[in-house]
């Protein structure tokens, strides 16, 4: 495992995580941890930034161009948007983007256009991700994220819309997407239910943590092999519940996926599973 994430992880950013290693002792550092103590260990923990920070641009601004590099041509999409590897054909990364194809493919479906809300979407991977999977598909690509991400994208990408607060939620959608980033919000079922109203069409949420037997609890990500200099928390929802809170806000399930890789929590009352679930709006 340490030497694929080493081959995944560009020389400047692996002499930068050594750098950081360093600096938080010999101690093992565990990349994904129960916390006890819930959301209110944002406040009490420096090193739980969150994601906007300049490591994190730093490290898409370096990936960029393979990234680039692997969207080109015919070659599989086993590839990561936010690794610098010029490899292919990672199946898990394969299953991420097609399981997405998936979902843009039903709400695009007898259209020539959509409006797509892409929640998290970082620098706009998936703005040119879309395009190459439905070429002839005219997409109005709007993305919320953090700040410091948000504003770079706007700069990479002028035709699309990028913000960073939560007036993107003040229009209507064809396809919302939040991939890997639902669980970063504390009120998630009140952000659901700004969702469903700013869906028309359908919600695709994946790579979301959930769990079948324990109630929702909070974990943490310490993302310094990535060369990410920061620490974030996010939970792990009860999938019934989850589900129960979608279905209350007009949005009927379609489909479950297995999203990715599930990482091993240190203490977790139960392991997460990552999954992917696509509603579609209620008539």
């Amino acid at each position: 495992m340490k030497k694929i994430i080493r081959d995944l992880t560009p020389p400047l950013l692996w002499r930068a995580l050594g750098k950081i290693k360093s600096s938080l002792g010999k101690s093992e550092i565990k990349e994904w941890e129960y916390v006890p103590e819930g959301w209110a260990a944002r406040d009490n923990n420096p090193k739980i930034k969150g994601w906007n920070v300049d490591s994190v641009l730093s490290a898409y601004k370096v990936n960029w161009a393979s990234f680039t590099q692997n969207l080109a041509g015919t070659s599989p999409f086993g590839f990561s948007p936010e690794s610098s590897s010029t490899e292919r054909t990672n199946l898990m990364f394969q299953n991420i983007i097609m399981i997405y194809a998936y979902a843009l493919a039903l709400a695009s479906r007898h259209k020539h256009s959509i409006s797509l809300l892409d929640w998290g979407g970082a620098i706009g991977h998936y703005y040119p991700i879309s395009q190459k999977l439905i070429p002839d598909l005219k997409i109005d690509y709007h993305c919320k994220d953090v700040p410091v991400l948000a504003e770079y994208g706007g700069s990479l990408f002028p035709d699309a819309h990028f913000y960073s607060d939560e007036s993107c939620l003040e229009q209507e959608y064809d396809l919302i997407f939040a991939s890997g980033s639902l669980q970063y919000t504390q009120d998630w079922a009140e952000l659901i239910a700004k969702f469903a109203q700013a869906t028309k069409g359908y919600l695709f949420v994946t790579r979301f943590p959930v769990v079948e037997k324990s109630p929702s609890f909070v974990i943490v990500q310490r993302p310094y092999q990535y060369g990410y200099d920061t620490e974030y928390i996010g939970g792990c929802v009860n999938r019934q519940e989850f589900i129960n809170t979608a279905e209350n806000n007009s949005l009927t399930l379609v489909r479950e996926f297995i999203a990715q890789e599930s990482p091993y929590v240190h203490n977790a009352p139960e392991q997460p599973k990552y999954y992917g679930f696509l509603f579609k709006k209620s008539d």
